[in-house]
């Protein structure tokens, strides 16, 4: 597995889920498993059945979650300078042709969220802006859709990085 970028904050939001699944979870999972193999036969016990089923989900999350952490390199983005766009950078858009403003913030994978505009570091849109600066304009093609965005602003938002 690659190294994954990622920042002080989501590292911690994935060590604090991985501490929710051990000491809440399971503990919750093993006690329902208990309890449903009280009923009898296991052949037929859809409660047992639907435990063990999300004891399999609850341990490969884990896996998938320590398997992030162990491949995740921190950075923290507030202590680089954001006269180009960079992972961490906070960066306003403008499409030329209709006006419109975006704002976006490059994240990892893992802390990405489209709907706050948080985008992954990865993703094709963001490689377009990546080491790019304020004036600096940028034709996208996507869905047979073209636009062309002038970057207007490369800041450094902590608010967004939460």
């Amino acid at each position: 597995m690659n190294k994954e970028l990622i920042t002080k904050q989501g590292f911690e939001k994935i060590k604090n889920k991985i501490k929710f699944i051990k000491e809440i979870e399971m503990p919750e999972n093993i006690k329902n498993l208990e309890i449903a193999a009280s009923y009898g036969d296991l052949r037929e016990n859809a409660e047992y059945e639907a435990e063990t089923d999300k004891q399999a989900f609850l341990r490969n999350r884990l896996s998938e979650l320590n398997s992030l952490l162990h491949n995740s390199v921190v950075i923290d983005p507030s202590k680089k300078e954001h006269n180009q766009i960079i992972f961490g950078s906070t960066f306003k858009i403008i499409n030329i042709e209709d006006d419109t403003e975006l704002t976006y913030t490059l994240v990892g994978g893992y802390e990405s969220d489209p709907s706050k505009n948080k985008i992954s570091y990865n993703s094709p849109f963001a490689k377009l802006f990546i080491n790019k600066k304020v004036g600096d304009e940028i034709e996208t093609n996507f869905n047979n859709k073209k636009n062309i965005y002038e970057i207007i602003d490369i800041y450094f938002d902590e608010e967004r990085i939460k």
